[in-house]
């Protein structure tokens, strides 16, 4: 755990900027970022940009992540790559319009997925230090967040949640021991972030009703963490 939180410093250099007015969400697949991210959004009228753009079967994100889950060891890189780029683009836009936003994934939460499947043996290392120049890169050019709010859930809720929303095949496909070494490492990487005020809000069976709607007492506790930094 020592080493993860060493190697998470280089990507808080940028610590004391000027903030990009976002929101941002992180936590293991099937959390609940999106859910979380769609009431933010209603709440405070502000757009939400979503990791996947499009939740048809044939989008191509989908498609890659489908890929993925059949042949991780050769699509783990390029699948990488392909959803840093779309993050780095989202922020970059945000950035460039001037207006708040909130994103349900973070940018600098994405390195624990390329680091998971590295040290699961599904990504070579000169693939990994190849994304993590990539990432850093990209990490010099835009501002820091207003606020994360880490999306704490175990992982057998997760796996539930995985295979009610149907996406593709990820339900069928997305290995228990993965989603461990995920939540494993998100842990260690909330811990060590830095950069921004952060927020943990549990979001485990009585987060979300039956219809999918937050609980009274989840959806406080949001607007409580997010009112310092936003107009509520």
């Amino acid at each position: 755990m020592l080493k993860y939180a060493v190697n998470q410093r280089n990507l808080f250099e940028n610590k004391g900027r000027d903030k990009n007015m976002a929101i941002v969400i992180d936590g293991i697949i099937g959390a609940g970022k999106t859910t979380v991210g769609e009431f933010i959004s209603r709440e405070l009228g502000i757009p939400l940009f979503q990791e996947l753009k499009d939740d048809g079967k044939e989008s191509r994100a989908q498609r890659m992540l489908d890929l993925f889950y059949e042949t991780p060891d050769r699509w783990s890189a390029i699948i990488q790559v392909m959803f840093l780029n779309d993050r780095f683009k989202d922020l970059k836009r945000i950035e460039r319009d001037g207006n708040s936003a909130v994103l349900d994934r973070s940018i600098y939460g994405d390195e624990i997925f390329a680091r998971t499947i590295h040290e699961r043996g599904e990504m070579t290392h000169d693939e990994f230090e190849i994304y993590r120049d990539l990432l850093h890169n990209m990490l010099a050019h835009i501002k820091v967040p207003e606020i994360l709010i880490y999306i704490d859930v175990s992982v057998d809720v997760a796996m539930n949640r995985i295979r009610k929303r149907a996406r593709s095949t990820e339900g069928d496909t997305i290995p228990r021991d993965y989603m461990e070494d995920l939540k494993r490492n998100y842990e260690s990487w909330y811990n060590a972030y830095n950069i921004s005020p952060k927020v943990r809000i549990n979001f485990d069976k009585d987060a979300v009703d039956s219809n999918g709607n937050l609980s009274s007492e989840v959806a406080h506790e949001i607007l409580q963490a997010i009112r310092p930094y936003v107009n509520l």
